[in-house]
Parts: C-alpha cells; structure tokens; sequence
C-alpha cells in the first residue's frame, strides 16, 4: 500500500459516492457496494499537492455494466492523471489560446506556481485535449446543425507544399462551425461530391446552398450535386481580379517613384545620426536639408491595401505636397548655396511628377470605374435584380468606350489577358466585361437571401488564423508540415471556449487519448518599425525643422 509522503502537509482527501438516492445503482436501481481503495496517490494542483485516495465501488446486479469496480474520481482530478484539471487548464490556454510552445508553457508553469512538468506532459496534455476539444465541438455541432436545419456549405483548400496533398475545411456558414477538414491528393469535382454526401450523411441535413472561390471543380461538384440550390461566387475575389490591373500599374507608379527619389544626391548625400551641432552658413548643405531628405523618405514610404489605399497613387500626391511646401520658401532671402539647392531639388521633384503624370493619370482613370463598381455592390440592401441593373449600366459605359474606339466589347470574344503593368486601358476595360460575364451567375444571388454571405473571406480568414498559431509556435521555421498535418484539428478548435469553467468539464467528460504527433521549436519574432508616411494629414515636424535651420542660416547673417 502507498505512503503519503511527509512534505505533503494537507489534510488527505477520500473520494466517496454521493448522491441523493444514497447506495442505489444509477443505471439498474440496485444496491452499490464498497470494494477497495487505491491506497491513495499525489495529485498536483496550483494551490500545491493533494494527497488523494480514491474509493472503488459496484453494482451487486451482476448483468448490471457497473457490476465491475469503478472508481469515484476527485471533481479537480482526472483518471490515472499526476496533475489536477486546473494545472491542465492552464497549460491548455497558454498554447492554445496565446500559441505558446511546450517549452515555453512548461516554463511559465513553473515560473507562476512553481509546477515542474516536462516538455512531453505538456505535449501530451495538449494531444489529450485535442481529441476532447473534437469530441465537444462535434456534440456542439451536430445539435446547432439540426436546429438550423440546413447547411450554408462553404469550402476552400491550402496546399502549404507544392505537389504534397491540400488541407480542405468545410464549413457551414449559418452556424459558422467547421463541419469537415481532410487532405486530399486532389479534389476532383467526383471526389467533392462524396464528401458533400458524407456531409450530408453525417448531420443528416442537406446542404441548401454552396459559397466558394468559383473554382471549376467546385463548380461542377456543385451542379452534380444539385445543379438547383444557389451557389454564391466570393465577391472579394471577384474584385480582387478587377483591381489587378489597377493593382499592377500602381505597383509599377510605387517603385519608379522610390527609385528616383532615392537617386537624389541630397537623399544620397543624408547625414547618418540625428545632428546636434547649430546650423550655421558653414554647414553643408546636406546637413541644412536634412529635414526636407527624412520629408521625402517618409512621402515614399506609403503602404496601403488592396481595395482602399494605393501606394503609388499616395507617394505621388505625397510629393505634390512636398514640392508645394518647398516652394514657399523660394521668397524667403536665403544664402546662395541653399537658394541654388532648393531650386534644384524644386525642379527634380517636378521632372520626376511630369515623367510619371501619365501612369498616375490613367490609375486615377482606372480606379475612378473601379470605385464606381464597387460602389454598387456595396449596397446590400438592394436586390439581386436592381445590383444586376446597375452593374449592366456600369458595364455599358465600359462597352461604348470601347465601340468608339472601334474595339471588341463582346464578353463572349474577349479571352484573358495577364494584368501586368503594360496593359492598357482599353484593355482593362476589356477584362471586367470578360470577367462580369464570368461571374454573373453566382454574383447577385446572395442579396435575395438574408442569410448568404457574399464572399468567403470568412475561410480565408480561418486559414489565416490557423497559420498565424503555427508561425506563433515555430517562428521562422517552415510551418508547413505541421500545418498539413494538424491545420485542420486546429480549424476546428479556434473558436472554442478556453475559459477555466469550460476546458475543466470537456476533460472531465472525455477519456480519449491523441496519437503522438511531432511539434517544432519556437523561434523569436522580430519586431518592425514603420515611417510615418501620411505626411498630407499628419504633421512629421519637418519642414518646421528646415524652417529652424534656414532661420539659423539668416540669423548668422
């Protein structure tokens, strides 16, 4: 029989069947007995260790299933387990929830409660708590399915390396869970279709209607499945391949513009460290616009966003600026050096606007049309009909520019063309004919139904966030076997509940264990810092420092 060890100091806990119809069976009705005792075993827990000895009982009823001895476990304790369900909870959150790795959970462990638990518990802790976090999410999933009553089937892939099998998650959309997640080699539309019927199968719902990529597989899995339910094509990706051109030319606008600005021989010539010394008419003239050289690295430095901000577009209004700025000091008395400095900085900020005045024109051009349509489909009130309208006026105005140029403006002759910085305008114009008739089918469904989502970015987003708890754990490391290999348990785990209350009663109602899988170090992340680059609407204090040089140039006089 075990020994309590004598650092144990707390009184020993005994473990004993309690319930309100005392000694009686809860499955038969029967009489329990007492059997035995483990002779009692440690149990760690936050507050310290417990010295627990757990009571066994059974059914006198022989064909009763508790005829055989059960053990009445501690309410913090779980079977056969050294550590308490608190002691789990914690290690749970720290890599599930804030994306620690084993080392660094074992470490905090001991650092906040003076726990020692090795790097293979927490693993295996974690392994543990992945089947039973599935095994939760599935009861959960199958209850708000059949309330729901139908599926809303969303679905995507990521092959995180080329030629190795794709990780698909399938989601529903009306209940927002993750209804299946499976590498496939490939993803025929015959190898979809069984899985929209293992699905089906599975919640023993139907699936009323399909959102994806407009993908060719999906869309002829979709038509054999049932060519009648509404399948929504991804608004975003559709505006996505409209911006394209857009995309390109500004691309294109950003990185001239960068590269000219960088050649000025003042930028070049830039002071290295922050000057401490008083400006004075011996002071290089590198050294007096130093102010105006940080101006324009930070007018340079812009970034934006796919749909609302252009980088390119925004570096050439930045520079406007500047040179507006610049040229109210041409009318102050300045030494002669600095006069012949300014104007020539003047004019190689105007060289370079009028070289690219072209390229920023037609992406004004571009992005004015582009907004317009974009503008349409935002209005999620309309219906599918009146959106459809409007797009077609949006689309005519497109078509009889091209007429008037004598150029094709029928979709079903205009082929793809690649969206690189050389295509024209015309051209671009040619390529949302095409791609409008492309989409029109699934693209105004969505504003007749309430419940439909008009893109898949909520999958995007849920690949993303995926990836984002591996990068967390490996750091620079190649995340992609461990992605392939547990992307998807852990899809279905992002949105779970990791509060204690929660975590402690999936344990306590789960009792099975996860194979062993493989888990890399972590590596650090580097932090970034980033120029401020809208100068239009925030003051740098720049040119308030040129203006205190120059002013320290006169005052020398």
């Amino acid at each position: 029989m075990t020994v309590k060890p004598p650092e144990i100091e707390k009184d020993t806990v005994y473990t004993y069947w309690e319930s309100d119809e005392g000694m009686t069976c809860p499955l038969c009705g029967n009489s329990l007995t007492h059997e035995f005792n483990d002779g009692g075993r440690e149990v760690i827990t936050l507050k310290g260790s417990l010295w627990v000895v757990t009571n066994y009982y059974r059914c006198v009823n022989l064909d009763c299933e508790l005829h055989n001895a059960f053990p009445v476990t501690y309410n913090s304790c779980i079977k056969r387990k050294r550590h308490s369900v608190e002691v789990w909870a914690k290690v749970i959150q720290h890599h599930f929830k804030y994306h620690l790795n084993y080392r660094q959970v074992a470490e905090l462990i001991w650092d906040d409660w003076e726990i020692s638990i090795s790097e293979s518990t927490v693993r295996n802790v974690c392994q543990y708590f992945e089947m039973a976090g599935l095994q939760y999410k599935n009861t959960e999933v199958r209850r708000e399915i059949a309330e729901s009553g139908r599926i809303y089937l969303s679905l995507d892939g990521a092959q995180p390396i080329e030629g190795e099998p794709a990780l698909w998650i399938f989601t529903d959309r009306l209940t927002d869970n993750v209804l299946l997640a499976r590498l496939l080699e490939s993803a025929p539309a015959e190898v979809l279709h069984d899985i929209y019927q293992e699905i089906e199968e599975k919640f023993g719902v139907s699936i009323a209607a399909v959102i994806s990529d407009k993908q060719k597989n999906i869309l002829n899995s979709v038509k054999m499945l049932n060519p009648d339910i509404p399948h929504v094509y991804c608004q975003y990706h559709f505006l996505n391949h409209v911006i394209a051109p857009i995309a390109a030319k500004d691309s294109h606008l950003q990185t001239t513009l960068q590269k000219k600005i960088r050649s000025l021989s003042l930028v070049q010539k830039e002071p290295v460290g922050e000057n401490t010394e008083k400006i004075t008419k011996k002071s290089p003239v590198a050294e007096i616009f130093s102010p105006i050289t940080k101006e324009l690295k930070c007018a340079i430095a812009a970034r934006g966003n796919r749909f609302d901000t252009f980088p390119g577009k925004e570096i050439y209004l930045n520079l406007e600026f500047v040179r507006s700025r610049l040229k109210i000091f041409q009318k102050k008395g300045l030494p002669q050096k600095v006069v012949r400095s300014l104007q020539s900085l003047i004019n190689s900020l105007e060289k370079i606007l009028d070289s690219t005045g072209h390229l920023y024109s037609e992406l004004c051009s571009l992005l004015h049309d582009f907004q317009w349509l974009r503008a349409i489909l935002s209005h999620r009130e309309w219906s599918g009909k009146r959106i459809k309208k409007w797009v077609y006026r949006w689309l005519f105005e497109l078509q009889k520019r091209l007429e008037q140029r004598s150029m094709e403006h029928n979709a079903n002759n205009l082929k793809w063309q690649y969206p690189s910085r050389a295509i024209t305008q015309e051209e671009a114009w040619q390529q949302w004919i095409r791609l409008e008739h492309s989409y029109s089918d699934g693209l105004y469904c969505a504003y007749d139904d309430p419940d439909l989502d008009f893109t898949n970015n909520a999958k995007e987003l849920l690949f993303h966030r995926s990836k984002a708890h591996f990068k967390a754990l490996l750091g620079r490391q190649n995340i992609a076997r461990a992605y392939q290999s547990k992307g998807g348990i852990y899809a279905q785990l992002i949105d779970f509940d990791y509060s204690d209350e929660n975590i402690s009663s999936v344990l306590l109602a789960s009792e099975t264990p996860l194979l062993e899988a493989n888990r890399q170090e972590h590596n650090a992340q580097y932090m970034v810092t980033r120029r401020r680059w809208r100068i239009r609407e925030e003051e740098t204090g720049n040119f308030k420092q040129f203006e205190y040089n120059l002013q320290a140039l006169k005052n020398q006089e």
